[in-house]
């Protein structure tokens, strides 16, 4: 596993300002953006003396295309230099990093314009000098191609990571548990997200492990595997992990290996060690106060349904299957820069895509899936000093 870098940055950040927890409503994770910058002031100080300005990826796009410096209140909350209830830069969090507000792009909401495209750009591409909008960070604009945008809606996005996503109308945070609490991507909205480093690329490693051709085949020797005799057990951290230990050191683990172990069980385990996972994080989401009735799910994972009954069970949560659910977040850009450009009502803008499928928890397995995580959690726990760094 490669180390996951700035975990000392992030932990003498967060030692050094009180305000990048009660501001930011987030601990200061490693895959942020203050610590890498924390850390080229550390260890390359002239490189460091030459920043101008700090963008995100998509931001320095935004630039080339407009020549504007702006970025989206949902993306920027990820930096660990936001106020995120109130929705600014905080200068606090800045200086902690020795930069200031003249270092940031202007802040706009999802839906605002943040210049137009340059007329060299658009002649290159054969299109007019459009207005470019403010759109959203990947998990925002997902959120937003699925119609999750008002108080209690849920999503969760089963890509390369795993995010359950629970839009709200007032800010609300769970730092303890690592919980993400940042902007939504439309005005006076905000989210709680949990986040898993590891989520359908465990299905990945999986088939590599197993010789495997495809994760769907993968799926479906899984679904010839036994569970209720299951003792294997699979915790998904290959990346490290965020929510609920923050934890750049936690490794990943195939637990309870026996003669009768077999590609199918290892399979099947995996499955389960994610679905566990993400039940992890959407118990520290309601440990926030959200009330979660139903998930709609979205990402390429999400075509599975054998993988939806085990999450189902193990989140003890219905799920929902929309139409278009692998573009989310693309389809959710589309729709900001049309709201931005015609207005309308917002129903109409972000409605949900057609449901195309329900998959409710199945009572039996919910059950034995008591145990299971219980047997997970403790794992984690009895593993923890042996993670390297620690």
């Amino acid at each position: 596993m490669e180390p996951q870098p700035y975990p000392d940055e992030s932990r003498d950040l967060q030692a050094s300002e009180p305000d990048f927890v009660c501001k930011t409503g987030n601990l200061v994770m490693p895959g942020f953006t203050a610590p890498k910058l924390a850390w080229l002031r550390k260890h390359e100080p002239s490189h460091f003396a030459q920043v101008a300005k700090v963008l995100l990826p998509k931001d320095y796009i935004r630039l080339k295309m407009t020549g504007e410096y702006a970025s989206d209140m949902s993306d920027s909350a990820g930096t660990s230099w936001m106020d995120v209830e109130n929705r600014k830069w905080h200068a606090p969090l800045l200086a902690a990093c020795g930069l200031d507000e003249s270092h940031m792009p202007k802040l706009y909401e999802g839906t605002e314009e943040t210049g137009r495209l340059r007329p060299d750009i658009a002649k290159h591409w054969g299109m007019d000098a459009v207005s470019v909008y403010a759109g959203g960070g990947d998990n925002a604009a997902g959120a937003i191609g699925a119609g999750i945008y008002k108080d209690g809606d849920t999503m969760m996005s089963l890509g390369t990571s795993g995010v359950i996503f629970c839009a709200g109308e007032s800010y609300r945070a769970n730092p303890d548990d690592a919980v993400h609490a940042f902007c939504h991507a439309l005005p006076q909205r905000w989210h709680l997200m949990s986040v898993m480093l590891s989520a359908a690329s465990c299905l990945d490693w999986a088939c590599h492990m197993t010789g495997t051709t495809s994760v769907s085949d993968l799926v479906a020797m899984a679904e010839t595997s036994s569970p209720q005799n299951s003792q294997t057990l699979f915790l998904p951290y290959l990346s490290g992990e965020r929510t609920p230990h923050n934890n750049p050191d936690a490794q990943g683990v195939l637990f309870g290996l026996g003669h009768d172990t077999g590609p199918a069980e290892i399979a099947q385990s995996v499955l389960e060690g994610v679905a566990f996972g993400m039940a992890q994080g959407l118990d520290a989401l309601r440990q926030a106060g959200v009330q979660v009735d139903a998930i709609s799910v979205i990402g390429g994972g999400s075509q599975s349904s054998h993988w939806g009954k085990i999450l189902a069970s193990a989140l003890n949560t219905p799920l929902v299957y929309r139409e278009s659910a692998a573009v989310g977040p693309a389809f959710g850009a589309a729709r900001l820069a049309q709201y931005g450009a015609d207005g309308g009502a917002f129903d109409d803008v972000f409605k949900a895509p057609a449901i195309v499928q329900d998959i409710a928890p199945d009572a039996e397995l919910t059950d034995q899936y008591i145990d299971m995580r219980a047997r997970f959690a403790a794992l984690y726990q009895t593993l923890k000093p042996r993670f390297s760094g620690h």
